[in-house]
């Protein structure tokens, strides 16, 4: 199965900090190792966190639990914070879920 090395993605979740905060953010980009979102805060120390994303591709809807390593947390130019993260752990059945979305987007 071929993969990019990015795609769009729209699908909206939770962020979920080690200091206890969840905030609602929405994926901009997504690739088979990792996930960029857009969050109304930053991710103020964590080392990891949880994502859990509302994932639907043609009808199939998924709930993808993604604890990832932060790479990047930049306030953008929306009042947004722009989060990069490497999937740290994710089940075989939502990367699965994620490169079949990618895949069609090829």
């Amino acid at each position: 199965m071929k993969t990019l090395a990015y795609v769009r993605c729209f699908w909206s979740g939770t962020l979920y900090l080690t200091n206890g905060l969840a905030m609602p953010i929405h994926c901009t980009h997504i690739s088979a190792q990792t996930i960029e979102v857009e969050a109304p805060s930053g991710l103020q120390g964590s080392k990891m966190v949880k994502l859990e994303l509302n994932a639907i591709h043609e009808g199939n809807t998924a709930l993808v639990k993604i604890l990832g390593d932060p790479i990047l947390d930049v306030f953008n130019e929306h009042n947004k914070h722009y989060i990069k993260l490497q999937f740290h752990s994710i089940s075989e059945k939502d990367l699965n879920f994620i490169k079949i979305f990618i895949a069609a987007h090829d």
